[in-house]
């Protein structure tokens, strides 16, 4: 589906409805603090659409099985930093598996900023994701440069960037 419009919705469980052709839409609704701006719970919902399209029985029986294992080996909590328009935007407290699942994540994330900075005309250079752990220390980052060289230049699709991680 392509998406054609983001609309959300304020209030006590903020809903963001991403608006797509033919009049196709799917709605987040966030359980979540209301202090967020539009930019934040976008961004949120697309991680939980993320999730949402990665979810199959595997992976339930897997986090269950991580939920009976003792603290050192539950996900941890990362916070993604996203560089778009020369605005630095934070979302904290998401878990990942795994530091590949961060990097993974980082990887999506840049290349929908790609598309949408392309949509606009734009062609931004830099940082676009980067990821820090709970200790602040950054553990993944992904350039606009390796986004583009990825994508050919064209913003046709995102293949494989190679980010620099630390």
């Amino acid at each position: 589906m392509q998406i054609l419009e983001t609309v959300v919705e304020n209030g006590p469980f903020p809903t963001v409805r991403f608006v797509g052709e033919g009049g196709e839409a799917i709605s987040v609704s966030l359980a979540c603090d209301s202090a967020l701006d539009d930019v934040q719970l976008i961004a949120k919902a697309k991680v939980l659409l993320l999730h949402a399209a990665a979810f199959d029985e595997d992976s339930c029986a897997a986090d269950a099985s991580m939920r009976s294992q003792p603290e050192s080996g539950r996900a941890a909590s990362y916070t993604l930093e996203y560089q778009d328009q020369g605005q630095v935007r934070e979302l904290a407290g998401l878990s990942f598996p795994t530091p590949q699942a961060v990097l993974d994540e980082c990887r999506r994330s840049a290349a929908d900023l790609w598309q949408d900075a392309l949509s606009r005309g734009e062609a931004p250079v830099g940082w676009a994701v980067r990821a820090k752990d709970a200790s602040g220390a950054v553990v993944a980052i992904v350039d606009y440069e390796e986004v583009r060289a990825s994508d050919g230049g064209h913003g046709t699709g995102v293949g494989e960037p190679t980010p620099s991680n630390f």
